[in-house]
């Protein structure tokens, strides 16, 4: 019979007050007293395991964490009202590490050498993008504000600054680029700046003959908010706010332009809308 049925001959069964006796086990070809690393040689203690520490952090990255924490300090609302910056900026615009690795994925994927940023802000992207291109690739930026680009100067190290920044509007500093010759092609685009212009700076790329490599990805910011033009001061008190426009509409738009072509191809990652041809 089973050892745990009850057997009326048995009577600590039957009367809580007498306890049962515990039953041993008995275990054959084991060390038994012996040290715990013996008896079980492949477990290793706590004790015995070297410390792990994590791996030191490349300039870059101590530059592009500098960069952001100096961002999130700044008084950008006051910045705007003081006439420093030409748009009422956030310090949300800032690239957050996960945008900084998709980044950085997209150009080592597309073993991009030469990558076109449309919108920086201060640099914190275009640090990432810039690290894994190294000495032999080439980034231009374009930005609104010589503000933000001296800002990101200040805080981004020595490879932000070596960074080709064109300042102006976007969709100037863009023409300049597009009638521009010898331009070589750009292996990859980002596009992360006012949704207004969005759709003018994307037609513009792939209707540029030569401006993209024939297996070139345009990337777009989709974030609601980001980027926008104030529509007006409205006053609530101390610092002044403004009313901004979602540009929402805009990038309906543009989404529905590129899955509507049969000349595009097309997914969205991680807040970016990724387009390449589907001819090459």
């Amino acid at each position: 019979s089973s050892v745990f049925s009850s057997s009326s001959r048995n009577p600590s069964l039957h009367c809580p007050s007498i306890l049962p006796m515990a039953r041993t086990a008995r275990f054959t070809g084991l060390a038994s007293g012996a040290h715990a690393m013996q008896t079980f040689p492949n477990v290793y203690s706590v004790a015995a395991s070297p410390t792990w520490a994590p791996p030191e952090a490349s300039e870059d990255q101590k530059a592009m964490d500098e960069l952001r924490r100096a961002v999130q300090k700044e008084d950008w609302a006051m910045n705007f009202e003081e006439g420093l910056t030409k748009i009422q900026m956030r310090a949300e615009w800032s690239a957050s590490k996960d945008r900084c690795a998709l980044l950085q994925w997209l150009v080592k994927s597309r073993h991009a050498k030469r990558v076109l940023e449309i919108g920086s802000f201060c640099g914190v992207g275009s640090l990432a993008i810039a690290e894994v291109l190294g000495g032999e690739g080439e980034l231009i930026s374009l930005e609104l504000d010589p503000f933000v680009v001296n800002f990101g100067r200040r805080f981004g190290g020595p490879r932000l600054r070596r960074v080709q920044t064109m300042m102006g509007p976007a969709i100037d500093s863009l023409t300049r680029l597009c009638a521009a010759k010898g331009t070589r092609p750009f292996d990859l685009v980002i596009i992360d700046a006012d949704k207004e212009g969005m759709c003018d700076y994307f037609q513009m790329l792939w209707k540029t003959p030569g401006l993209l490599a024939p297996n070139a990805v345009v990337a777009m910011d989709m974030t609601p908010f980001k980027g926008q033009p104030p529509l007006r001061f409205v006053k609530f008190g101390f610092p002044y706010r403004c009313e901004t426009s979602s540009g929402e509409q805009q990038i309906r738009e543009l989404r529905s332009l590129v899955q509507q072509s049969a000349d595009f191809s097309s997914h969205e990652f991680g807040g970016l809308l990724m387009v390449e041809s589907s001819k090459h």
